[in-house]
């Protein structure tokens, strides 16, 4: 019985010897002396062009190729890549548009609510958050009060039917560094 089994495998080993070479390609986790010329990075790998396979091209910013541990990256980063922004964080008012807490309901309107106002008032920035249980839509980035109760003014008459769940509050805003 045992001497059967024995024969039984090594009639089966070199099927699987030959499975495995055929099987061994790019997504193979096996060294090939091919694979010492292979891309170093997850992204290389991906922006590679493999016959037989569509293209995908990775873009990324210079500091993200730094930070994969790939700074020599930076030499190739693209030319037409502006300075980033930065922000600084301070005390300053949004508007609350919308709040709710049905699970089913509230993220899709949370959404399409941000949606809305993005279509119409493309210079505010809108901010979706969730904190367990409220979905919450609040809007703009306001240094003082008057600023945000004039947009506020304004929101209340595009939007009538958001109107009264509309309110202002105080929250740590990003502005842009001058």
């Amino acid at each position: 019985m045992k001497l059967e089994r024995f024969l039984c495998l090594l009639a089966i080993l070199p099927s699987f010897i030959c499975a495995q070479d055929h099987f061994a390609g790019s997504d193979s986790l096996l060294l090939n002396d091919e694979d010492l010329s292979a891309p170093k990075t997850i992204v290389d790998r991906i922006n590679a062009s493999e016959p037989g396979k569509g293209s995908v091209r990775v873009i990324q910013d210079a500091l993200i190729a730094e930070r994969i541990g790939r700074p020599d990256l930076l030499a190739t980063a693209s030319s037409s890549h502006t300075a980033s922004v930065s922000y600084i964080e301070m005390a300053g008012w949004r508007i609350q548009v919308f709040v709710g807490n049905n699970q089913r309901l509230s993220k899709n309107e949370a959404f399409k609510n941000e949606e809305d106002i993005k279509l119409t008032f493309p210079e505010m920035s809108t901010y979706v958050t969730y904190t367990a249980p409220f979905w919450r839509l609040r809007v703009g980035d306001f240094r003082t009060y008057d600023e945000a109760r004039q947009s506020l003014r304004k929101l209340r008459t595009e939007f009538p039917d958001l109107g009264r769940e509309m309110s202002i509050v105080k929250e740590r805003i990003l502005v842009k560094q001058d």
